[in-house]
């Protein structure tokens, strides 16, 4: 790799906490007046679910079926919030500010197409993330009585743990069991069928959003924004990265996303983009972009619509090597803004809504 163990990973892993820290400062400065939310918080930023199928097949290394169709691929991810922090509202002068704390069990599972629709080695990414988030109405809005602008901002600092539940040897030219594998140096192919794949996770994300032309009623707006993301691997605690996993896996991955809403009569129409590739990797892996749009109607109460187009490599854990050119069409879960807020107690309560897609 051409340095010594440890010594890259140091370089990036000190800026990471400073992408929830400075919008934290930034909060504290806005007002001692916080108090708890337990029963509508608001959901920013956050993993979504997916149930899809695809008419492209999966590639798996030793898999004498492969490439096989594919049944149905879920992505499970819900997300279980903490108490939340609020200080403020968001058509104040000083906006409203969120600080939250959301456990996610997210897993993924493909069953695949063939004699006895085997689930094959799943994805297990169990994580917490800490999130800083300020919602504010912009300058230049016309208040009550005319089309509003608004902004929304967000820092999400998550540790997790990524694995397949798999005790095979990391490569196909190994025997025995993880971590008593010969030999000791193993080389390409991987064991893509039962080989152990495991790395702990630290990640930062910045996101922003600005909704404009958005209604007195607050239920049709525009939305645009994006976001981006730096992930480092690690070996820190129980089931963190191996030096020969962080060999061919790399260091970590870095992304960027658009995406572009319409909400209308709180009905959603999304179109979202994203790019991500990995670095420190042997042999060099191409990056992976996808491009998604969805509809979420309002009868749905969060679920809705969704094809998604994925170019690049797998990012199915031990698949990471094998080359992505999906097509995906399914349902995607998204926990609903409307469906947790607390019922208003009269008409001059409708102003303590928040914008559609911020609630």
């Amino acid at each position: 790799m051409g340095n010594a163990p440890g010594t890259r990973p140091s370089r990036t892993r000190a800026p990471l906490p400073a992408l929830v820290a400075l919008l934290l400062v930034v909060a504290t400065e806005a007002g001692a007046d916080w108090r708890w939310e337990y029963s509508s918080p608001a959901p920013l930023f956050l993993d979504r679910s997916y149930v899809f199928g695809s008419p492209n097949r999966i590639r798996r290394q030793g898999d004498p079926d492969s490439p096989a169709p594919l049944l149905f691929e879920a992505q499970i991810a819900p997300n279980l919030f903490f108490p939340q922090l609020h200080n403020g509202h968001f058509r104040s002068k000083g906006g409203e500010w969120f600080l939250t704390a959301v456990l996610t069990p997210y897993i993924r599972l493909r069953m695949l197409n063939t004699d006895s629709n085997p689930v094959i080695p799943p994805s297990y990414v169990p994580k917490i993330t800490l999130q800083v988030a300020h919602l504010r109405v912009l300058p230049g809005s016309r208040g009550k009585d005319g089309p509003g602008r608004g902004l929304a901002l967000a820092a999400n600092l998550t540790v997790g743990h990524y694995s397949n539940g798999q005790e095979g040897c990391f490569f196909a030219n190994q025997e025995g069991t993880d971590p008593e594998c010969t030999p000791a140096q193993g080389e390409l192919p991987l064991n893509e069928l039962t080989g152990s794949f495991s790395t702990n996770f630290l990640r930062g994300e910045l996101h922003a959003r600005t909704a404009f032309a958005v209604e007195p009623d607050l239920d049709s707006a525009w939305l645009v924004g994006g976001g981006s993301f730096l992930e480092l691997n690690t070996t820190i605690g129980p089931g963190g990265i191996t030096e020969e996993q962080r060999r061919v896996y790399g260091d970590g991955n870095w992304g960027v996303s658009l995406l572009g809403e319409r909400i209308w009569k709180q009905h959603r129409f999304r179109l979202e983009c994203a790019l991500s590739a990995p670095f420190g990797e042997t042999p060099h892996r191409r990056a992976t972009v996808s491009a998604e749009v969805a509809a979420l109607p309002y009868w749905g109460a969060g679920f809705g619509l969704f094809a998604r187009y994925v170019y690049g490599q797998d990012s199915y854990n031990i698949l990471f090597l094998e080359r992505a050119n999906f097509w995906q069409f399914g349902l995607v879960f998204e926990l609903s803004p409307g469906a947790r807020l607390k019922a208003e107690d009269a008409e001059t309560d409708a102003d303590k809504r928040r914008p559609p897609g911020f609630r």
